[in-house]
């Protein structure tokens, strides 16, 4: 089981589906530095004083690879970012609203 965090479009349970119709969800939220969601720019900062923006989204939990879920996310036509051809996937610790945290995967 892996967990990523989503926000932006693939907050919408319909896309998620297209990954996976066997997941977990729950919401939460990360710290980063910034995010322009106009442009959908999203910065991390390396140090962690930098990071005071908080961006919600939704935890998933799935049972699958890492790279099943790129290719499958790679195939929504709402995920295609048409000024984008390089992605970030990183790992971050995400936040569920009840207090838990989850490690979990977050491509920008």
């Amino acid at each position: 089981m892996i967990g990523f965090f989503f926000y932006n479009k693939l907050t919408n349970i319909e896309l998620i589906q297209q990954i996976t119709h066997n997941f977990e969800i729950y919401d939460g939220y990360i710290i980063i530095q910034k995010y322009d969601k106009e442009n959908n720019v999203l910065e991390i900062s390396d140090k962690s004083i930098n990071n005071n923006t908080l961006l919600y989204g939704k935890i998933v939990i799935l049972n699958m690879t890492v790279a099943d879920v790129i290719t499958k996310i790679n195939k929504i036509k709402e995920c295609i970012l048409q000024n984008k051809t390089k992605y970030t996937l990183t790992t971050i610790w995400a936040n569920k609203t009840s207090g838990e945290k989850y490690k979990t995967y977050i491509i920008y």
